[in-house]
């Protein structure tokens, strides 16, 4: 059974009720009646259906359960999928996640100082040239975009990007460092100067 095939079973309101309720717990036919509320056919005409999908299996007597094999095949199949859309839309693995079509969705945390100064680093290089020098207003400017999903402001994201060590910031301006270089640059102070843009 596939995601979309079990989605496409338990968009049936009866079967979704059967269904829950044997997730809840319930296991024979008048305890899954009960649980789900509905009339005796139409609970085992969904107790029939959920057999033959395979979502349901007997155990002992009388007794039914969830098909742990079916569902982890199931959700199996989702996880590769998902997996296989996030490679296609993200290429670069250590930004899966963090990065989709130019925009930050998520920022790793600081503990992770690896990863974060990765994607960090990605979003300096994709956003400024190396050599020029930019004023604050034309950085904030140029971060806006990557903040669409809102995860960090464009003022934030440029202090974070200071404070890894990918923009140098001296007598109001800022510039790219180079890829090699620590993050024990100028750390940006929490009250924004006045430079030009």
């Amino acid at each position: 059974m596939t995601p979309d095939e079990f989605t496409l079973v338990l968009s049936d309101p009866a079967l979704r009720r059967v269904f829950a309720a044997v997730a809840l717990g319930s296991a024979t036919s008048s305890e899954i009646l009960a649980a789900a509320g509905l009339d005796t056919p139409v609970a085992a005409k969904a107790i029939g259906q959920l057999t033959r999908n395979g979502l349901l299996v007997p155990e002992g007597r009388s007794r039914l359960v969830l098909s742990e094999g079916v569902l982890g095949a199931v959700a199996e199949t989702a996880a590769r999928r998902r997996d296989e859309e996030a490679a296609a839309e993200q290429p670069d693995a250590r930004l899966r996640g963090f990065v989709r079509d130019r925009v930050l969705v998520a920022l790793p945390e600081e503990a992770d100082h690896e990863a974060r100064r990765g994607v960090l680093r990605h979003v300096g290089e994709a956003t400024f040239t190396p050599g020029e020098e930019y004023g604050e207003r034309a950085v904030t400017e140029r971060l806006e975009p990557w903040c669409e999903s809102g995860v960090l402001d464009a003022v934030s994201l440029r202090r974070a990007l200071v404070d890894a060590g990918v923009l140098r910031r001296g007598s109001g301006l800022y510039g790219l460092t180079a890829a090699s270089s620590s993050a024990s640059c100028d750390v940006e102070p929490s009250t924004p100067s006045h430079s030009r843009s």
